[in-house]
C-alpha cells in the first residue's frame, strides 16, 4: 500500500516499448535520470525479463512489467524484480497470482462490468484502456458515480499539452508511452532528448502538485 501512496504522489508512470532490450534499458534509464519514479517495461520488448532485472537494482525508481497476459510471464517478471504487473486486459488468474506473490496488480478494463470484476478480483489500480476511445475524461467522470472507491490509471492520449487535465481528474496515475518514448528518438538512440521530454512531464506533474 505504501507503493500505491507513492504512485499517487508522483502520478506519472512511463511505459517503455522498444525493439531491443538495450534500447528499452537506455530509454528507461533516461526517464529515471529525468525524475520518473515508475517505469513499466512491456513484455513486447525482447528479453523484457532481463531489462527488468537490470533496472530493478536502481533504487531511484519502482519497476513493473507491462502487457502481461498470463501467469507464466507474471512469474518471470516478479522473479526478475518487478514490483507491479500491468495488463491491457483483465485476467483474474493473473491478478490473483500477482497478489499472492505480494506485488501490485494493475489490470486493464474498459467497461463498467470489467472495471468492477477487476476490482473484486483484487486489482489495486484499474488501468482504463484505451482511455480516449472509451470516452476519456467524460467516461472517468461518469464511471466514478457508481465506483468512487476504485483507483484508476489513465492510459492513452496523454501529451505534454493535456496532461494537466488528466492530473486534475484525480487519477491514481497517468500512464505515458510514445509521447515520451518517441519512436524516432529511440531509432536514433537519442537518449538525451528522451530524458529532456521526460523531465518536462515530471515538471508538469510537480507544477500541478505544488499549485493544488
Amino acid at each position: 500500500m505504501d507503493l500505491i501512496k507513492e504512485l499517487e504522489r508522483h502520478q506519472l508512470m512511463v511505459a517503455v516499448r522498444t525493439d531491443t532490450p538495450e534500447r528499452a534499458y537506455r530509454a528507461a534509464l533516461a526517464c529515471i535520470e529525468a525524475g520518473v519514479r515508475f517505469i513499466e517495461i512491456t513484455f513486447s520488448v525482447p528479453d523484457a525479463v532481463e531489462v527488468i532485472r537490470r533496472l530493478s537494482v536502481d533504487q531511484r525508481a519502482s519497476i513493473g512489467a507491462g502487457t502481461v497476459l498470463n501467469t507464466r510471464d507474471a512469474k518471470k517478471a516478479l522473479g526478475a524484480g518487478a514490483r507491479y504487473i500491468v495488463s491491457p486486459n483483465l485476467d483474474e488468474k493473473v491478478v490473483k497470482f500477482t497478489k499472492s506473490e505480494g506485488a501490485l496488480s494493475f489490470p486493464g478494463a474498459s467497461t463498467p462490468t470489467e472495471i468492477y470484476r477487476a476490482y473484486t478480483a483484487g486489482g489495486d489500480v484499474i488501468k482504463l484502456f484505451p482511455f480516449v476511445e472509451i470516452g476519456g475524461l467524460d467516461f472517468l467522470r461518469v464511471i466514478r458515480g457508481p465506483f468512487p472507491y476504485i483507483k484508476y490509471m489513465l492510459c492513452g492520449g496523454v501529451k505534454l499539452e493535456n496532461i494537466s487535465g488528466y492530473l486534475a481528474a484525480r487519477a491514481a496515475a497517468v500512464l505515458v508511452g510514445s509521447a515520451i518514448i518517441r519512436r524516432d528518438l529511440v531509432k536514433a538512440d537519442d537518449w538525451p532528448s528522451i530524458e529532456k521530454i521526460a523531465a518536462q512531464f515530471v515538471a508538469k506533474v510537480e507544477e500541478f502538485r505544488t499549485a493544488k
